[in-house]
């Protein structure tokens, strides 16, 4: 699964509807693309990562997001 673009508070819902439901399985999530991030995002990208399974890792991660898990302190899941 490729994620790209803007993934805040604002898109988070359509982001959603339009990967958790093939999300089921996946080996990877790639936010190389992710060009905004809130908390919101964070979150949505965690609940695909435990939708899809404990073998989906997240790659790419971009420096903010990278920042933002380290500031929730959940960057273990990534």
């Amino acid at each position: 699964m490729q994620l790209t673009g803007e993934i805040t508070f604002a898109s988070v819902h359509s982001v959603w509807d339009n990967f958790a439901p093939a999300a089921a399985g996946d080996q990877l999530i790639d936010v190389s693309g992710v060009t905004q991030v809130d908390s919101a995002g964070l979150a949505l990208i965690s609940a695909l990562k435990r939708k899809a399974g404990a073998q989906c890792r997240v790659v790419g991660l971009p420096p903010k997001l990278a920042t933002l898990a380290s500031a929730y302190d959940v960057e273990a899941l990534f």
